[in-house]
């Protein structure tokens, strides 16, 4: 507890100003994702069914797997939009805002070159789809990858509205679109209990949420400029560069997750895939969520500190942020081992007979994974931590290629769970090493 009173008296007022709007909307945004998440997919089992609940979990993680394509911009053009801004550097703010809305464009071109291709040449012959015609297939599909696309180019428009450290606008925008599409899916659902006017349902949504973004885009005081006259092959590489170590953070997600479900939904039936999708969805995107409130709330602070060269309070703030999230990972192991299960069988009603044993990997796995985030948050804050994410690329596609090869020989789900934690474990010594030679080499 102290080390989290010392984490906040440490900045000045207008920090602390800041930071108490982004706690509260984050917190707003994770009381919301709480009630989401525990009663979107029992809800969705009972209006639709375990099989199409199952066969929804497969399909919406088709296109994330696609992903792989976008660069992931957003994340990079905001800590160096937020630099700039500090510096007072009014027209570095503007170059990177144009120059990373265009790289947007392109590459929701590539993916929407690359998802032409997929409907064209190739055949979802997948037994998981077997209650679905190749038209349904088609359609579900058509609606979730442009809902996909879309989002992506929300990401011009996020780092508009937040490159200034305020979050709070952009997380209620997100609140209040996510509640829309999960009330239309199970609305509608109720209605024709098909999994066509679900894919539609999160299309108008989806649609809803780049209108909503784009008038606060408009009437909020961003003060930046989109001027074609600023795009530069040097600044677009300099991004394209400074976005690679986000490129692998998105891609080691992805692997992790969308392609691991796939490969489930491949060799297992619709039920493990929902058994492995609820699991994460309380044991390991909840956890490392609640996490987040913390996190991302004071992730600007770094980089403000930082970019005015205040070293000796940055070193204190990351040691007091670290403490915090061993006392977060250590009361998360003892309170899910102790009623995860409970609360898992209360949630969906038993649908799924949870393992013990896959349920304390999965945990151990999800608290070592927050503090890996946690020892990398510093580099992550000052755009400094390429090698991290290509190393947890390397190991997260070894699991892929192990985990597949052990599905092949008819081993059981659990050995994926058994690899993703060694995998965890290796990523967060390669993290603490490189944590440690930053702050010899740079906040010194």
């Amino acid at each position: 507890m102290k080390a989290f009173q010392n984490l906040f008296l440490t900045f000045s007022n207008n920090s602390k100003k800041r930071i108490k709007k982004n706690l509260i909307s984050q917190i707003s945004l994770n009381i919301f994702l709480v009630v989401i998440q525990i009663l979107f997919p029992p809800l969705m089992i009972i209006i639709y069914g375990l099989d199409n609940f199952g066969i929804w979990v497969f399909l919406t993680a088709i296109p994330y797997a696609f992903s792989i394509l976008d660069f992931n911009l957003n994340l990079a053009a905001r800590i160096e939009m937020s630099i700039f801004y500090n510096k007072k550097k009014t027209k570095n703010v503007d170059q990177i805002f144009t120059n990373s809305s265009v790289l947007t464009f392109f590459f929701v071109s590539i993916l929407a070159l690359s998802f032409f291709i997929l409907f064209n040449y190739f055949d979802f012959n997948f037994d998981i789809l077997n209650s679905l015609n190749k038209n349904e297939i088609s359609f579900i599909l058509y609606c979730i990858i442009v809902s996909f696309l879309i989002n992506i180019l929300n990401n011009i428009f996020k780092t508009a509205l937040t490159y200034k450290g305020k979050l709070d606008l952009d997380v209620y925008i997100e609140i209040f679109s996510d509640f829309l599409s999960k009330f239309l899916i199970l609305l509608i659902g109720i209605i024709f209990k098909n999994l066509l006017f679900a894919a539609l349902a999160l299309l108008i949504a989806t649609i809803l949420k780049i209108i909503i973004y784009y008038f606060y885009f408009l009437t909020s005081k961003t003060e930046l400029s989109f001027n074609l006259k600023y795009v530069s092959k040097n600044k677009i590489f300099k991004l394209l560069k400074l976005s690679t170590s986000y490129y692998f953070e998105t891609v080691s997600g992805i692997l992790k997750n969308s392609y691991q479900i796939i490969i489930l939904g491949i060799f297992f039936t619709p039920q493990i895939v929902g058994l492995v999708s609820t699991l994460k969805t309380l044991f390991y995107f909840f956890p490392i969520r609640i996490w987040g409130i913390v996190a991302k709330a004071i992730f600007y602070e770094f980089t403000r500190l930082y970019s005015i060269k205040n070293f000796n309070l940055l070193k204190t703030t990351y040691s007091n942020y670290l403490k915090i999230g061993l006392v977060y990972t250590l009361l998360l192991v003892i309170f899910s081992l102790i009623f995860g299960k409970l609360i898992y069988s209360l949630w969906l009603n038993n649908s799924y007979e949870l393992n013990y044993v896959i349920l304390f990997l999965l945990i151990l796995d999800t608290c070592i994974f927050i503090f890996v985030g946690s020892v990398s948050f510093i580099n992550k804050s000052i755009n400094k931590f390429f090698k991290i994410t290509f190393f947890q690329v390397v190991i997260n596609i070894l699991i892929i290629i192990i985990a597949y090869s052990l599905f092949n020989l008819n081993y059981s789900y659990m050995y994926l769970f058994i690899c993703n934690l060694i995998g965890s474990i290796l990523i967060l010594i390669f993290c603490v090493i490189s944590a440690i030679n930053l702050i010899k080499e740079r906040l010194q």
